[in-house]
């Protein structure tokens, strides 16, 4: 199974930046639009991999910054996504602080609609305020408890009795390239902002795909008798599960590297990605699998001692 390769779709280098990414595009598509003779198929995978790229390299709103801020007018919070998200500089959806809004609860009057009510005073209950003229009479609805007769004597439990609550906008923000655990993402005012806003990125593993400090790991889980074959194994990788060839001599415990698969750094450019392969040895085998493997031991046992036997001689 092959992953999702846009560089080698479009023939690129990994470093390539957005001009090259473009100038590929363009020659590729005069080879393969439909309208000049290509096949369908293969023009929507170059659009595919041309809108990817642009989009992971598109310049982002938010700033990389490795401490938080010392004061001023500013709003710190936490930034969850996952190590995918970052490392691919993805877009994610954010909330920011808006101009506050009537409660919609109290409809912006402050008190509880489901509280305590008492008699209005104002109007003695009837609701409405009678003027009696020599000619004629007049009748308003009573001010104070606009025609209810009651006055709720209970404050709103979602706006604490102010009328209003803090607004928030969803903003869907790309995640700058080179952005890493830890880092404090910097948002400038936009309109309807008023403060400066930072987040402290909080990343969470992403399938098999985890940051450990600044370095991007896949964890590969592979049965020991596969290993010990040197069977081919599944590794998530940022574009997808893909089957590869443990390196030869490779031994457990250690870390061996995909080549510019990892995440982007600042520049586009990026790192390799380390695949970390953990062997599992299952606690009860099936009889006949136990019997196999202790004839295999057997045999190992007995190059062991002849290898030992030769060395003596």
């Amino acid at each position: 199974m092959k992953a999702f390769d846009p560089y080698r779709i479009l023939g690129i280098s990994p470093e390539a930046k957005l001009e090259e990414i473009r100038r590929a595009f363009r020659e590729k598509a005069r080879q393969f639009h439909p309208d000049l003779g290509g096949k369908k198929e293969l023009f929507l995978e170059l659009k595919r991999s041309y809108e990817f790229l642009c989009e992971r390299l598109s310049p982002s709103k938010l700033r990389i910054l490795k401490e938080r801020p010392q004061g001023g007018n500013y709003l710190l919070s936490f930034l969850d996504v996952t190590a995918r998200e970052l490392a691919l500089g993805a877009t994610v959806t954010v909330t920011v602080p808006a101009e506050e809004r009537p409660c919609p609860y109290c409809k912006g009057r402050g008190h509880n609609p489901s509280g305590r009510k008492k008699t209005c005073l104002f109007c003695e209950g009837r609701g409405e305020i009678e003027f009696l003229g020599s000619q004629k009479h007049l009748k308003i609805v009573c001010p104070r408890c606009g025609g209810t007769g009651e006055i709720l004597t209970d404050l709103c439990p979602h706006c604490r009795g102010r009328g209003e609550i803090a607004g928030e906008r969803e903003l869907s923000l790309k995640l700058p390239l080179g952005a890493r655990p830890g880092d404090i993402l910097y948002l400038p005012p936009q309109e309807e902002q008023e403060m400066d806003i930072y987040f402290e990125l909080q990343v969470h593993p992403s399938g098999n795909l985890f940051f450990e400090g600044r370095k991007l790991l896949s964890r590969v889980v592979v049965p020991f008798w596969k290993f010990a074959l040197g069977q081919s194994v599944e590794v998530e990788t940022l574009e997808g599960w893909e089957r590869i060839e443990l390196p030869q001599e490779f031994q457990p415990g250690s870390l061996f590297r995909l080549p510019k698969r990892g995440p982007y750094q600042e520049d586009g450019t990026r790192e390799d990605l380390l695949i970390r392969v953990e062997i599992i040895f299952p606690s009860d085998l099936p009889s006949k699998a136990r019997k196999k493997l202790e004839e295999f031991a057997q045999i190992m046992e007995k190059e062991e001692e002849d290898a030992a036997s030769g060395h003596r001689n």
